[in-house]
């Protein structure tokens, strides 16, 4: 405070000088423009004119202050407002991850048009009204979302997607798929998508096509892949038998089924039945021991001894070759016990069904014991049989007290 008194005094007294010395220093300026004259002296031209300067800064410093002051007043308008849009987005996300489609619409909706990311918006508010039940809304979010981004169409589209396959619009829903893949062919959430509606269209044949991809993009694991091929050439057998019910047909949809799934015993077994009910059982009988040659599997070999070949008897000598390699295979010795049926050796069939019975006894086994005997006119035994097999097929029953046994 000193210093700032030091120096307005000696301001004080170094203006009095200068102005008791330009008292003493005469001078005259003459100013002419025109018609018109001014006189004045030099040192009062120069007052005015350093107090004009001095105006016009003080004005433009006071002009350039209050533009910047309504700069910053806008800003903080319209910053203020973005971090308040951004800050409900935020929010609207939070909400639409926790389910709570309602207060999500609302905010995604209103904080939308001062996003950074409208499209996220759109897209999030336009699944909030579908899962409220406002189809309308829903198309209405979607088509801002293109509109805002018209780059943005598989966004917009997968988005469409997932609401019809929620819905369970599964031809709308492959429709806009396919539009996405035109966009994306390899992306893999439209192939996984387009497989979800495809298998629910039962569309076994699109399913086929896009098997590759979904293996290249490895959109499913192998184990999902594996059931997706095995369900596919299943339904296509099954469609051939059910469509047409001809021979040339089932032979036709097997043609197209891959080497690799013509020795899977679920599909074999399905093949042979199609045949065999097409009264094709010498082809069925002719796959069935092809397979078995190449590899073991207990169901196909069951399902060889109900079939009834061309040759029953060479049939019978291709199964006890089997045995010679499977001596104690109790689906085998079933399977040659009823060979033996066909062939009308019932000495021999009883000797192979006891053989089984003795090894694994099952329902069919018994069954099959039982039903010859009856013929044989061994009905005692035959019904002692048919018991036991009949407590096979009910397992695990409780321990109940029963009436004792009478006698007579």
């Amino acid at each position: 405070m000193k210093w700032l008194f030091f120096a307005l005094v000696l301001a004080l007294f170094g203006g009095n000088v200068l102005y008791q010395w330009m008292l003493n220093q005469p001078s005259y300026l003459l100013i002419v423009i025109g018609h018109h004259s001014w006189e004045t002296s030099v040192w009062f031209a120069l007052i005015m004119l350093a107090l004009t300067v001095f105006l016009i800064w003080f004005g433009l410093w006071l002009l350039r202050g209050g533009f910047r002051g309504i700069g910053n007043q806008l800003q903080k308008v319209f910053v203020g407002a973005e971090v308040r849009g951004q800050r409900q987005t935020a929010a609207g996300l939070i909400y639409f991850i926790e389910g709570n489609w309602r207060q999500a619409l609302r905010l995604l909706t209103r904080s939308a048009p001062v996003s950074s990311a409208p499209l996220v918006n759109y897209l999030g508010a336009a699944r909030s009204a579908y899962e409220l039940g406002d189809e309308q809304q829903a198309n209405s979010m979607l088509a801002k979302a293109e509109e805002e981004n018209p780059n943005a169409g598989l966004a917009v589209a997968l988005t469409q997607a997932r609401m019809q396959l929620l819905a369970k619009k599964y031809e709308q829903c492959a429709a806009t798929l396919e539009r996405a893949r035109k966009l994306s062919p390899k992306h893999p959430v439209v192939l996984d998508l387009l497989r979800q509606v495809l298998e629910q269209l039962q569309d076994w044949q699109g399913l086929e096509k896009i098997l590759p991809q979904l293996k290249r993009q490895n959109v499913v694991d192998e184990h999902e892949l594996e059931r997706l091929s095995r369900l596919v050439y299943i339904r296509q057998l099954q469609q051939a038998g059910q469509q047409d019910f001809s021979a040339d047909a089932i032979e036709s949809a097997w043609q197209k089924v891959p080497k690799n799934w013509r020795q899977s015993p679920e599909v074999v077994l399905i093949y042979v039945k199609l045949l065999e009910a097409e009264k094709a059982a010498i082809n069925a009988e002719s796959t069935l021991r092809k397979v078995l040659q190449k590899q073991w599997n207990s169901q196909l070999v069951l399902y060889y001894g109900l079939l009834k070949g061309a040759d029953v008897q060479r049939q019978l000598l291709t199964a006890e070759g089997w045995l010679k390699e499977r001596p104690g295979n109790a689906e085998l010795l079933l399977t040659l016990g009823r060979l033996c049926m066909r062939n009308q050796l019932w000495g021999k069939a009883r000797d192979y069904f006891e053989s089984s019975l003795k090894i694994q006894g099952s329902p069919e086994a018994f069954a099959e014991m039982a039903r010859l005997l009856a013929h044989l006119g061994e009905h005692k035994r035959s019904t002692e049989y048919y018991q036991q097999g009949l407590l096979l097929t009910a397992d695990h029953l409780p321990d109940l007290p029963m009436p004792e046994v009478r006698n007579g």
